[in-house]
């Protein structure tokens, strides 16, 4: 796994370059109005208390923290390959 994440960030620059382009979007795309959704969740089972959650309240609710993770890997990634990049272009 090692060798894939160096492969991935220190690979050729424009390999990363645009791995760090898909890595940005994929973070935009799953964290697009993420906390709004979880204070509508709240909200609703705030409101509803118990038939909220079986109306599905609490599935949407581990839903969003699964898309939360998701999220934080894809701007971990991105991260990663900025940082790739800056090892690219700063002297050693």
């Amino acid at each position: 796994m090692q060798k894939f994440f160096h492969a991935l960030f220190n690979g050729p620059a424009w390999r990363t370059f645009v791995l760090m382009g898909v890595f940005g979007g994929l973070f935009a795309l799953t964290s697009y109005n993420l906390l709004m959704l979880f204070s509508a969740n709240f909200h609703f089972v705030a409101e509803y208390g118990v038939m909220a959650l079986m109306e599905g309240g609490l599935r949407q609710f581990f839903e969003l923290v699964v898309y939360g993770y998701l999220s934080l890997g894809f701007y971990i990634l991105f991260k990663g390959c900025l940082y790739g990049l800056l090892a690219h272009v700063t002297p050693h």
